[in-house]
């Protein structure tokens, strides 16, 4: 699904690649982001909220022209998702304001990338992007976060 793919794409706000991190260095919103600790209580609560924004057609037109992931940072983002009454109600059912759906978006998904790189020996160490109890997690329960994400990652027509 499209609104799925816009979602996705704040991945790009990490800046894993090694040029960039030395500029971003001391970004706050990389901060913010590495910062968030990942547990499944907020995973499971996150695919709840992933799932009733992308099967609700309300919020389909507000990200049409104009995704969260295309934002400068997360202030921007934020204000995206804020401006679409729908995703914000969707968000509030499983107790995420927009704000911690865009961290756990770009953590979640950073996090278990770089596991899965790291795993199959594309990478010997995760960046510094990824904080160490986030990478744990994700390794401790890479195949239960892989069960629980990817019914609410598969585009759906």
């Amino acid at each position: 699904m499209k609104l799925l793919r816009l979602f996705v794409s704040l991945v790009l706000l990490a800046g894993a690649g090694s040029a960039q991190s030395r500029n971003r260095a001391n970004d706050p919103d990389l901060k913010e982001m590495r910062d968030y600790r990942l547990n499944m209580d907020v995973v499971q609560r996150y695919v709840a909220a992933l799932k009733k924004m992308t099967s609700d057609p309300a919020t389909k037109p507000c990200f049409d022209h104009k995704s969260p992931g295309d934002a400068p940072n997360l202030d921007a983002g934020e204000k995206i998702v804020e401006a679409c009454p729908a995703a914000v109600a969707d968000l509030k059912t499983a107790s995420i304001k927009p704000r911690e759906f865009l961290i756990i978006t770009a953590s979640l998904i950073g996090d278990i990338m770089a596991v899965g790189m790291k795993k199959n020996g594309t990478i010997k160490e995760y960046p510094p992007s990824i904080s160490p109890e986030n990478a744990a997690f994700v390794e401790q329960n890479y195949e239960k976060l892989q069960a629980l994400l990817q019914p609410a990652s598969g585009d759906r027509k």
